[in-house]
């Protein structure tokens, strides 16, 4: 497809999008600033759906079924979520 110039709307690549660590960290900060916890899972387990799951945890060392298992309980701990942020990065 197409666009014209100057008509103001750009590709878009929103897997890339969802990845980009500082557009994470700003959903985070907002989800934070909201008091919205479940937020916060949410954000991250959007960005893990995105990444490659097997990978990280091969990398962090973490069971993929200790991050299906965190996030799935909604309420994990700050220790956890470290680890998880941790092996996204």
């Amino acid at each position: 497809m197409k666009l014209k110039r100057g008509s103001g709307v750009r590709e878009s690549n929103p897997t890339e999008e969802i990845l980009d660590e500082e557009l994470v960290g700003h959903a985070i900060w907002e989800c934070l600033k909201n008091g919205d916890s479940e937020g916060v899972v949410e954000v991250i387990q959007i960005y893990l759906e995105a990444a490659n799951k097997t990978e990280l945890a091969k990398e962090s060392e973490m069971a993929r079924s200790t991050m299906y298992y965190t996030l799935k309980s909604k309420n994990p701990t700050i220790k956890t979520l470290a680890r998880l942020i941790h092996a996204c990065v």
